[in-house]
């Protein structure tokens, strides 16, 4: 067989995730999941979960559909949304905001009351870095930029960035949060029960969790379709990096030719213009041969006609 096609898929693969946590009959593994990333605890402690259709249907003609990993509801009626970003692109935010708004809007069906609508927890789970702030775990709200009090608590933000965590030696793992972050990153080290430390073995879910992912890896169809999502998603990011690199090299060129005008305008040779800027003498020949560079005329302004006095009768 392929190496490549042999290959064990781990939970930052979003479909396999969709499969262990967004399947129903896992509720228990996905509020456990959030009970840790989310540090709940006591009261909050998510007990019974409702897996929802994850696709937020537009609420207007021609509007765009969002997707998101899992959805589900808990007995309060908060709505969780999860999602796993594997590329960190430069609009990623932006998704954010969008996924959050259209979830929770889509709370409420035309001619509905606002009491509808829930409290809405959105969670990304990012396997590259996008925030500033060192933790792993974070929480935005909506606040007064200067009080700090909360607008509202019916819209939270919560980033998970596993490129923050090194524990990837399970014998230093002690909270919940830890073990679960370790599954996350680490899981596809482990392709059975038997290969799993009793450090990780004594956490409830997480032995469920590796057995649904070892009955994905082992299915053929469900590893075609992993295999599949895997090869879309290097395939995509291998774009977007190539595009960024066409962006900045071409950034660079236009910043030469722009010193190079400057400098030949100010008097200097195509020879020290050439040297100092990296361009060829043939493009700084072109660059006077094409009259790139002309001196600025002045504005023009048209004056106002005057009027004509009519002569005198």
């Amino acid at each position: 067989m392929n190496s490549a096609y042999d290959k064990y898929f781990g939970l930052t693969n979003d479909l396999l995730f969709k499969l262990v946590f967004g399947r129903k009959g896992n509720e228990k593994l996905l509020a456990l999941l959030l009970n840790a990333l989310l540090k709940y605890r006591g009261e909050q402690e998510i007990k019974d979960l409702e897996i929802l259709n994850p696709i937020n249907l537009p609420g207007f003609q021609a509007g765009k559909q969002s997707v998101i990993d899992v959805k589900a509801r808990n007995k309060r009626g908060e709505v969780f949304c999860v999602e796993v970003q594997v590329k960190a692109h430069a609009e990623i935010l932006k998704r954010v905001l969008y996924y959050s708004s259209v979830s929770y809007s889509g709370e409420m069906l035309r001619g509905e009351k606002y009491t509808e609508l829930n409290k809405t927890l959105c969670l990304w789970i990012m396997c590259e870095t996008i925030l500033p702030d060192p933790d792993i775990y974070n929480k935005y709200l909506i606040k007064h930029d200067k009080t700090n009090r909360v607008l509202t608590d019916l819209l939270e933000y919560h980033f998970v960035e596993l490129s923050k965590f090194n524990g990837d030696k399970p014998a230093r793992l002690r909270t919940k949060l830890e073990k679960w972050l370790h599954i996350l990153k680490f899981g596809n080290y482990y392709r059975s029960i038997d290969e799993l430390p009793e450090e990780l073995r004594s956490e409830e879910g997480i032995c469920e969790v590796i057995s649904n992912m070892s009955n994905a890896n082992t299915d053929e169809l469900t590893r075609h379709e992993l295999f599949a999502r895997d090869m879309f998603l290097s395939d995509l990011a291998t774009d977007l990096d190539a595009a960024e690199k066409k962006g900045i090299e071409k950034g660079i060129e236009s910043a030469k030719i722009q010193t190079a005008l400057k400098m030949l305008n100010d008097g200097l040779s195509s020879e020290l213009v050439a040297k100092y800027t990296g361009l060829t003498p043939e493009q700084v020949q072109a660059l006077n041969c094409k009259n790139l560079l002309c001196e600025p005329t002045a504005e023009y302004k048209s004056e106002k006609p005057k009027k004509r006095r009519k002569p005198a009768s």
